[in-house]
């Protein structure tokens, strides 16, 4: 499990073991009678620590030792950073094909299910197919909203899968993700995420004119970045031109997007070029 993706902290680590290993609380409380579904539930949302004999249950309960547990920690890439890593080779290549092999069919657990979702993300980005059912995106938004608190796996899940969600549930869960008393953990922990999803709310925003909001998260973007988010800072000048022009729509600043575009391309940076063409021709059709 890498340690950028979980995290320092036991109960943020534990949790995601337990999420990639596909066990719910009540599996593991139901592995030892003195372990229960609320003390699991205040330990991985770092309100309570468990009891050292209660820890070891814990683990147990997910089918491993505690000597694997911590190796697992420091030596084994995550299910997860194995999974981005295949998708992303995948939609770099435009493999339709390799990204639709990835799909679970009948999908029944929680972690299949939204691995799903982010495939099918995916695809919509690449080539516009539309693969998510009502149940699917029903589920997305159910999962989302009752999170007891956010993880990074959760603002990734949340970044990957804006398109696929109504706008207003976006906002809903934008705002809930702001407010949440793990913001400042995340901030600590992965600051790179959480600001990589505030630029994807960012955008999504803005195409959805929902002006307000895109500027109530591009301020908090100008506090969170710092002179080492260089990528991060290009993404939001950019996005911040296509807000004016959204609203202006004058020749001097299509001039001066299009003028973005040629030095991005200039300096090789091909892929964030074609994404922000594609973002500005889809603000030119609506």
């Amino acid at each position: 499990m890498e340690k950028e993706l979980i995290g320092q902290n036991i109960w943020d680590y534990y949790h995601q073991v337990r999420r990639d290993r596909g066990y719910s609380m009540g599996d593991v409380a139901i592995s030892n009678p003195y372990l229960t579904t609320s003390q699991l539930s205040r330990f991985e949302s770092g309100q309570n620590m468990l009891s050292i004999d209660r820890f070891l249950a814990a683990v147990s309960g997910l089918n491993m030792t505690t000597c694997e547990f911590f190796a697992l920690r420091d030596n084994q890439p995550s299910y997860y950073q194995r999974f981005s890593q295949k998708m992303m080779l995948a939609v770099m290549a435009k493999d339709i094909l390799a990204l639709k092999a990835m799909l679970k069919p009948n999908a029944k657990m929680k972690l299949d299910k939204l691995y799903n979702l982010i495939v099918k993300a995916a695809i919509l980005d690449v080539n516009g197919e539309k693969l998510t059912t009502s149940c699917e995106k029903a589920f997305l938004g159910t999962y989302l909203l009752l999170l007891p608190h956010w993880t990074v796996f959760d603002v990734n899940l949340f970044s990957a899968c804006l398109d696929i969600l109504d706008k207003t549930e976006v906002y809903a869960l934008g705002q809930d993700m702001l407010a949440s008393n793990s913001l400042a953990t995340l901030l600590s922990q992965n600051a790179e995420a959480v600001k990589k999803a505030l630029l994807n709310l960012y955008l999504f925003f803005i195409t959805r004119q929902y002006v307000s909001w895109a500027v109530h998260i591009q301020d908090l973007l100008e506090q969170l970045l710092t002179e080492w988010d260089m990528a991060e800072k290009i993404s939001l000048h950019i996005a911040k031109n296509f807000l004016v022009y959204q609203q202006e729509k004058t020749p001097e600043m299509l001039a001066e997007i299009q003028g973005d575009f040629a030095i991005l391309e200039r300096f090789e940076v091909a892929g964030m070029a074609k994404r922000f063409r594609r973002i500005f021709d889809q603000l030119n059709q609506d």
